[in-house]
């Protein structure tokens, strides 16, 4: 078969060697420029490289020559000589710099070479490198890395490829849904279907979602996905849901009726108020708050939610409470009293998410449970309420710079159900975790919290940001960077612009970074490219990758240079930005 393959190259080499040279008049360095093209047109880089530094033996400075000399050696993944070439390129041709064509295949090509590394952190970084790359060359390494061996690294790939809406990825996707034997992978592809709406997945996640196998976390994620998917629902198909001995498929029933606001259609998920699982109690009743009904079927709403306060589970009861403050809110402030102050200190955190949903409907309960309560979780959730109806704000602001600045533990955002709330972190570090890393997530969280007491111009946030910056090592890197939605506001934007001046190195530094993440502002390309031939290999990794965020053309001609680093890691790190600042 080898040889086969070998001779058929050779076959089409010569073809297109002949094809090459069919036209008459052309110029001898024109012929060899052709020349090496033909071996690339049969996809044989090497062949291309011995013919290219043949040729350049004649014709030295031709610059055509060695453009496809320099795309030969990054399709043969022969990085040194790649690097040897650019550099006698720069110094033969001043215009090297504004070759984007150039520039742009050697990205590609450190790369493509990191790709096949043995290594499964470089095979990562490859792979983030080519997402960040942003062209369609990038789809066939996400393709590739969802059959990698290494089962993080198909987790990666999914997460990635979950961002974009190529039918040939959605192909990929399905198939690792149908055939993924890892939980993690399998997980993210239950969760990549619904965000790439693929509708041929449908039977599938409904066969997950039914399953007695599947776990808590796959049904969830399955649920969400086949909601996502929906665009009407028949009543007699609720009708079965509603009716299922599978609880899974109970719980869909009602989370269709919410996610597609079928007021119309309640009367299905009554009967589940009564389900012996809770978690469908739950869902029926935050169906039932979310779509603001008053009566069905003669059945007053209020006096259901009235009764479902006493529920043994702490969720529903909780739910219920906030179904009832919507609808009278002197009664359901009183349902909350008994969880806010609860012995257990998850479920206090849980009932203060709830009564700051209630909104305005939370008043005036929700400012007396801020002044009362001594958890410090339960007043800052209390206190991010308040800030959004704008009362108190004073005393909630304080309370959100004193556990900025006080509490070193680190934060979540926690989901309790239909409520989020601001949690002690629970997350542990996990290799195949992606953005769940816990201070990646620490760190976001509380820039969060920094960015709302930016907004209200108050002015301990840039106290509380500097102490942050000093603190904490910031580093959302990688997957991190890749998957989040994060901003921030134009008033935290200027705030943390003032201290890419500050006297201390390691605050302008991670300010800078910041900056970056936001992909705002040139200001902080001096700051970081400053900062870099001092900086240890992992600062050195964060400070490329803030670059290439901002994706400023003016750093081209810094990141072909650090392409050459020592550390493969470094390279195609730079590589990745390098490409984010051609496209941007």
């Amino acid at each position: 078969m080898m040889v086969f393959t070998n001779l058929l190259h050779a076959i089409l080499a010569v073809i297109a060697l002949l094809i090459s040279t069919t036209a008459f008049g052309i110029e001898p360095k024109d012929q060899a420029v052709r020349t090496v093209r033909a071996h690339l047109i049969v996809q044989d880089p090497s062949s291309a490289c011995e013919e290219a530094k043949f040729q350049l033996a004649h014709y030295s400075k031709e610059q055509a020559l060695w453009d496809v000399y320099i795309f030969a050696l990054a399709k043969a993944r022969q990085e040194r000589a790649l690097f040897a070439a650019w550099n006698e390129y720069k110094k033969l041709f001043p215009n090297a710099y504004e070759q984007r064509d150039v520039i742009e295949n050697m990205a590609w090509g450190v790369i493509e070479n990191g790709t096949h590394s043995p290594s499964p952190i470089i095979r990562a970084i490859s792979l983030l490198g080519a997402f960040f790359g942003q062209d369609a060359k990038g789809i066939v390494f996400l393709r590739l890395h969802m059959q990698d061996k290494n089962s993080f690294l198909r987790g990666v790939a999914v997460q990635l490829a979950a961002q974009l809406r190529d039918a040939s990825l959605c192909e990929a996707i399905l198939h690792l849904l149908k055939r993924e034997k890892v939980w993690s992978v399998r997980l993210e592809a239950i969760k990549a279907v619904g965000k790439m709406k693929i509708h041929s997945a449908k039977n599938e996640l409904i066969g997950i979602i039914s399953s007695e196998e599947t776990t808590a976390e796959e049904k969830a994620a399955a649920i969400q996905s086949l909601v996502t998917l929906l665009e009407v629902a028949d009543r007699n198909e609720i009708e079965q849901l509603a009716r299922s001995n599978r609880a899974g498929l109970r719980l869909l029933a009602c989370e269709v009726v919410a996610h597609c606001e079928l007021a119309n259609q309640v009367d299905l998920i009554l009967p589940l108020l009564q389900d012996h699982h809770s978690e469908v109690r739950a869902s029926a009743l935050a169906a039932l708050g979310l779509l603001h009904l008053k009566e069905v079927q003669g059945q007053s709403i209020t006096n259901v939610m009235q009764r479902m306060t006493k529920d043994p589970d702490p969720t529903v009861a909780i739910t219920a409470a906030w179904g009832l403050t919507l609808l009278n809110p002197q009664e359901g402030q009183k349902a909350f009293a008994s969880w806010v102050t609860h012995p257990s200190s998850e479920i206090r955190v849980q009932a203060s998410a709830a009564l700051g949903a209630c909104g305005k409907y939370a008043n005036p309960y929700l400012l007396k449970a801020f002044n009362e309560s001594q958890d410090p979780y339960v007043r800052m959730n209390l206190a991010i309420a308040l800030i959004g109806q704008r009362i108190e704000v004073q005393s909630a602001s304080q309370t959100l710079y004193q556990n900025l600045i006080g509490r070193k533990e680190r934060w979540m955002w926690k989901d309790f159900h239909h409520f989020h709330a601001l949690a002690p972190s629970t997350l542990k570090f996990d290799a195949e975790a992606g953005m769940e890393h816990p201070e990646v997530v620490d760190q976001l969280t509380r820039l969060e919290i920094l960015n709302l007491l930016a907004m209200l111009q108050d002015s301990r946030a840039e106290r509380a940001l500097v102490d942050f910056l000093q603190n904490k090592n910031w580093g959302v890197t990688g997957v991190a960077a890749a998957l989040m939605l994060t901003e921030g506001d134009a008033a935290s934007t200027d705030l943390i612009k003032q201290l890419l001046t500050h006297s201390v190195s390691k605050v302008r530094i991670q300010a800078a970074l910041i900056l970056s993440l936001w992909g705002r502002g040139e200001d902080a390309i001096a700051v970081l490219r400053e900062s870099y031939p001092k900086a240890d290999r992992e600062l050195k990794e964060r400070i490329l990758e803030g670059i290439g965020r901002i994706g400023a053309p003016s750093s081209i001609p810094f990141l072909v240079d650090s392409m050459q680093e020592s550390s493969q890691a470094l390279r195609i790190i730079a590589a990745s930005a390098l490409l984010q600042s051609l496209y941007h």
